[in-house]
């Protein structure tokens, strides 16, 4: 299949060095901020989740949010070109034992993170640094030839993507031994589709159970990651392990959990969550 026909010109750009490409991520913040891309929705979620957030603090966490968003599409692009060497040494794990020792016990697991910081990296090197096959569901996009380029880029260094309409299929029916799957936790589900609300800064909030369904039907261990953008296009992943054995844990507990992993990360560095997503739109 061909690919869009401005693939050869992202693939250009992504052999600029770093300084000239976050050159350009800062033309791409201060256009995203005079133009307001979705200026009304990220001030409103963050005037949600922190109603006592004074108009400087919200002017600072707009503003760090367009500088993420930029950092994220010229990391992206780059993503095209960057050697697994180049990739590890900006995205390192720490407290790796913890998913080394499930590894040697030969245990599946359910890595659950939100979109924060770069999650695309973070996805896109995760086979790079932990010893299971990894795997990670995504939402296919309508245009065939982006949809490609989509998984190719993201596949690069080993990561295997299924379809999330394939998501059950595939996971009940898996014959690899100790899968890793990377599951991003924190979308709205369709309005039709809310069959839970957890309590997400002081919000009920519709949230996906898929994570805590899977992680028992095919005895997961769930691990939460912590990421952090420690300076400019360098993160560290930090896996924290939630329950080692979710078929024991009651309904609802293991979701509960990895949802308020998530509030903490937010609540460090607010202007590294997706704020533009219309997260409490079904609230």
């Amino acid at each position: 299949m061909k690919l869009p026909w401005w693939s050869p010109i992202t693939k250009g750009l992504s052999y600029l060095p770093f300084p000239i490409l976050y050159g350009l991520a800062n033309i791409i913040a201060f256009s995203l901020r005079i133009f307001g891309y979705r200026k009304q929705v990220i001030e409103q979620n963050l005037l949600r989740a922190f109603p006592k957030m004074s108009k400087n603090q919200l002017h600072v966490h707009t503003v760090g949010f367009y500088r993420n968003v930029a950092d994220i599409m010229v990391e992206s692009i780059k993503s095209l070109s960057i050697s697994p060497v180049a990739l590890r040494k900006r995205v390192v794990m720490k407290n790796t034992e913890v998913l080394d020792r499930l590894h040697r016990e030969k245990r599946g697991v359910m890595l659950v993170m939100g979109h924060y910081a770069n999650f695309e990296w973070v996805a896109l090197a995760m086979p790079l640094l932990v010893p299971h096959p990894t795997f990670a569901v995504y939402g296919r996009i309508k245009n065939p030839k982006v949809n490609q380029w989509v998984v190719n880029l993201r596949e690069r260094f080993g990561l295997t993507l299924f379809q999330m309409k394939d998501t059950y299929d595939v996971m009940l029916n898996q014959t690899v031994e100790a899968p890793l799957y990377v599951f991003m936790a924190d979308q709205a589900p369709h309005k039709g589709k809310i069959k839970y609300r957890a309590p997400f800064f002081g919000i009920d909030t519709p949230t996906h159970l898929g994570a805590e369904n899977l992680a028992k039907k095919c005895n997961l261990a769930v691990v939460f990651i912590h990421v952090d953008r420690y300076k400019r296009g360098h993160y560290t992943i930090t896996p924290k392990l939630l329950f080692e054995h979710p078929q024991d844990i009651e309904k609802y507990k293991i979701t509960n959990a990895h949802v308020e992993e998530l509030e903490t990360q937010i609540r460090k560095k607010p202007s590294d969550w997706l704020w533009s997503h219309k997260r409490w739109k079904n609230k």
